[in-house]
């Protein structure tokens, strides 16, 4: 995968016009390597620190304003995200991470622990449901449009950031240390790709009003 550097210097081969005259993107493109770059620089070890950093660098891809000028919902600014950077993915990065990573996606999609049913306390819909969502999976991987299988995953990649982010889990606990090693692996892989998709295809995009703009102290 691309390093932040790597993805920095790509970056700034954009003419800085082009950068300027898209600014929403831009400053989009340069929070995000910031935060991998910060997720880069923790040893392996640290599963949460990985993992938040590069769910803060994520964050600051997908949110956006609302036409209201209010934040949209968090699950629907995310999602909407997804489907566009999917759509852009020509060279099919997204798809490649996917299929490397099949065990791991497989096991964070079957698990019944980041179901919000199982939370809300429907365990039997909730193990039934990943059940049937693992094997949907399974029969999209050797196809093309792997889309469907990103969004399962980030269903369940979003009740693991609610669990660290909100401290619902201990650091270092060994109850979800192997849910949480695929989660930090998956989105240390999935932030870079993300990423350079938006280099390379997403200026001119419209990816919404960013939050919380750069305002002179």
């Amino acid at each position: 995968m691309p390093t932040a550097a790597d993805l920095r210097d790509q970056f700034r081969r954009i003419p800085k016009d082009q950068r300027e005259a898209n600014q929403s993107f831009a400053i989009r493109v340069w929070r995000g390597l910031s935060w991998l770059e910060r997720a880069e620089g923790l040893e392996a070890d640290d599963l949460e620190g990985r993992f938040i950093y590069s769910w803060i660098g994520l964050n600051a891809l997908y949110g956006r304003k609302a036409p209201d000028s209010k934040p949209y919902r968090e699950r629907e600014a995310l999602e909407t995200f997804l489907a566009q950077v999917w759509r852009i993915d020509s060279h099919g990065h997204i798809g490649r991470i996917l299929g490397k990573r099949q065990p791991a996606v497989l096991n964070l999609i079957e698990n019944q622990y980041l179901s919000i049913p199982f939370w809300d306390g429907e365990p039997a819909p909730a193990i039934r449901k990943v059940k049937a969502d693992a094997k949907s999976a399974i029969l999209l991987f050797p196809r093309s449009n792997r889309e469907p299988i990103l969004r399962m995953l980030f269903e369940r990649l979003y009740v693991m950031r609610n669990q660290v982010v909100h401290g619902a889990s201990t650091k270092g606990g060994k109850l979800n240390r192997r849910t949480l090693q695929h989660s930090a692996t998956l989105m240390v892989d999935l932030l870079p790709a993300f990423l350079e998709i938006m280099i390379e295809s997403g200026i001119g995009q419209d990816w919404g009003e960013v939050m919380f703009p750069p305002r002179e102290a």
